[in-house]
């Protein structure tokens, strides 16, 4: 039975340039149609939503502001990482049946939902699949949602029927789907009673995946930790072939996603799982939402890890185990323990600033009864290749949320506790520990006063060197990160043609300078790739300048040619122009040792920008939401003069731009 078509749209263009041929799915949110660009040439998909007619002209006004608002940041998002559907356009039209109906335009995937997926496997008897396949299949979605959370922005309704499976270039890979819609209908609706005149309930996030903090305000606000949970209830059900919450209906369901006592996981529902990854998954799954990972990167990072070190902790025991076979030898230790060693060693994905340490490993099993045989469970050599490689590695409705700044530490289970080991930094990064300094300058701009003190209340490592192009373009290779470029809202066609060769990606003989032509989101998405994060402002200044107030990375004096890669006077030639390879203004290391924190790039910060933040006076660990249409560069580049590596100028630039001198490097925080 073919779907049917509420709004007329078949046939008709839409929006003077997109040709609507057929419906192909509907929803509680909207229909979705197979379009074709007429200018291009190619086909699209318009998701046109399901909103009264009866809407003043004022509230229509203020939902396709708000629409549009929500389409930007997807398009910026979608740009950073390949795992979020790209937004092409948006907009508002009266139908042929005379529905005004406000729309949005995303790029054609070809292939199906993961709902639909889950059910034909249940259908062929084939609903369960191994759960290092389940871990390796929503992997993508995790990494997409990651790079939203990074920049405190939340999806608030995954669930399978978002997440799409996509056949591009001849291999599977998972998008998400539906960022914005769930924000926009619930800002709607608390202005508005339009909705109630439908008969319907039609809510901004799904029951069946729904957090406590969703069905009621009393277990907390909303945020990143929302989407921590619902990604927990889909990697059981992918798993098991089932879903996570059971109940008929909406009582049901919040009293499953509440109730202390049922709590859903992995081996509730049938799936084999080793004992750190159900602890994982428990987190996950926490009804405090303080309780659980703070963002998707903190949850698979985690979740990985634990994965990999049960499959070495299993083919350790194998090993031993043909060894003991083989000589006589007694039986070897209770491979719960070497399990439990395995897991606290394994390090989890490092938390955003502001978010609470994790809770200890959970506590191993009780020992076998005397003569027992042991239980073994044998765990795939082949987890996930990202498992392995970056076992500590850390992504609707937009909504922007900080982790509360006095969110209590998760409880301890089972009474353990182990003492955290600081690692040292990699060979990378440099240390810089926790520490008081004063930020900005009394001689510097408006912007840069008045100077304040800060304290940064835990130590962080920072990359020694800017982000170069190899490294960026095997996130690009990966699919984590999207290639960069010459681009944003004010880019032209010959912005693009003229200055695009000026990007050092384009240039093979600069695979060791700094990548460049990067926006926020891209930079805040290879950071994620990478296990790490963007600093926050804070942080970056203390790291380039210290604690002594110097002005400079390496002390008061102007900039010559060993210290940095700056714009010079005529007659000053310090080599050819433009960047340099990453590290070889080595006079100009700063007193953490990062090299570069002046010149040859600007760096991304984390932060939003705030002209007005510094008369707020002594701060702790501040940071800016990247709310607004502009962040923050730091550090200066090639192309601007001397004044501006200062450690403390500060540059307000369009997030969703990259040009020719913007690059970045990575934080993480240490525990």
């Amino acid at each position: 039975m073919a779907p049917s078509d509420p709004f007329g749209w078949v046939g008709a263009t839409i929006g003077g340039k997109y040709r609507l041929d057929a419906v192909i799915g509907e929803g509680g949110f909207g229909v979705v149609y197979r379009g074709q660009h007429l200018g291009f040439d190619e086909p699209v998909a318009v998701k046109c939503l399901k909103l009264l007619g009866s809407l003043a002209p004022a509230e229509r006004a203020s939902f396709q502001r708000m629409l549009l608002d929500e389409g930007r940041l997807l398009h910026r998002l979608s740009r950073a990482s390949a795992g979020i559907v790209q937004a092409l356009d948006t907009g508002a039209a009266v139908s042929p049946s005379g529905e005004w109906t406000p729309y949005l335009v995303l790029e054609w995937l070809h292939g199906a939902p993961l709902d639909r997926e889950i059910a034909e496997r249940r259908a062929r008897g084939e609903a369960a699949r191994p759960l290092a396949e389940a871990v390796a299949l929503l992997a993508p979605a995790a990494y997409a949602l990651e790079v939203a959370h990074a920049q405190g922005v939340a999806h608030r309704d995954v669930k399978p029927a978002n997440l799409f499976l996509a056949e591009i270039g001849g291999r599977r890979t998972l998008k998400v789907l539906d960022f914005g819609i769930a924000k926009v209908l619930g800002e709607l609706s608390s202005m508005t009673q339009a909705m109630a005149e439908t008969g319907n309930a039609l809510r901004a996030f799904t029951v069946h995946y729904g957090a406590p903090e969703q069905f009621h305000p009393r277990f907390g606000a909303t945020g990143p930790w929302t989407d921590v949970f619902a990604l927990a209830l889909v990697l059981i059900e992918v798993a098991s072939g089932n879903r996570a919450l059971l109940g008929s209906d909406v009582t049901q369901l919040y009293i499953a996603a509440t109730d202390p006592a049922f709590r859903p996981s992995l081996r509730g529902a049938g799936v084999s799982a080793p004992d750190a990854v159900e602890a994982v998954v428990r987190r996950a799954l926490a009804i405090d939402p303080r309780e659980r990972y703070r963002t998707a990167g903190e949850l698979w990072g985690a979740l990985e890890a634990a994965m990999a070190a049960a499959a070495l902790a299993d083919g350790a025991a194998a090993l031993v185990d043909g060894a003991a076979a083989t000589v006589g030898a007694p039986p070897t230790p209770s491979l719960t323990t070497m399990r439990g060693l395995a897991t606290s060693a394994a390090p989890l994905a490092p938390p955003h600033p502001g978010s609470p340490p994790p809770p200890p490993p959970a506590p191993a099993p009780a020992p076998h009864a005397a003569g027992a045989a042991p239980r073994r469970r044998r765990w795939p050599a082949l987890v996930s290749a990202v498992a392995l490689a970056a076992a500590g590695a850390g992504a609707v409705a937009f909504v922007r949320h900080r982790a509360p700044d006095n969110a209590p530490a998760a409880r301890a289970r089972g009474g353990l506790t182990a003492p955290r080991v600081k690692a040292p930094p990699p060979p990378d990064m440099s240390r810089v520990p926790a520490g008081r300094f004063t930020m900005g300058s009394a001689k510097g701009g408006k912007s840069e006063r008045p100077p304040h003190e800060v304290t940064l209340s835990r130590a962080f490592d920072i990359d020694r060197t800017e982000v170069t192009v190899a490294a960026y373009q095997r996130c690009v290779e990966a699919g984590r990160c999207t290639p960069s470029g010459v681009h944003g809202p004010r880019a032209t066609d010959a912005d693009v043609e003229q200055r695009g060769a000026l990007c050092t990606a384009a240039d093979p003989a600069k695979s060791q300078h700094p990548i460049s032509c990067v926006d926020q989101a891209q930079a805040a998405a290879y950071c994620a790739f990478a296990g790490k994060r963007l600093p926050t402002e804070a942080e970056w200044e203390y790291a380039a300048r210290g604690a002594d107030g110097r002005e400079y990375p390496w002390g008061d004096e102007p900039p010559g040619c060993a210290h940095a890669v700056v714009s010079r006077p005529l007659g000053q030639g310090c080599g050819g122009r433009g960047t340099q390879e990453v590290g070889s203004a080595k006079a100009g290391a700063s007193p953490s040792g990062a090299l570069d924190m002046a010149g040859n790039v600007w760096e991304w910060v984390a932060d939003g920008w705030d002209p007005g933040v510094y008369a707020k006076g002594a701060q702790t660990d501040p940071r800016v939401p990247a709310t607004g249409s502009r962040g923050v560069l730091r550090g200066g580049s090639w192309d601007f003069s001397a004044s501006t590596a200062k450690a403390t100028f500060r540059l307000a630039y369009d997030r969703e731009a990259g040009d020719v001198s913007t690059g970045f490097r990575c934080a993480r925080s240490v525990e």
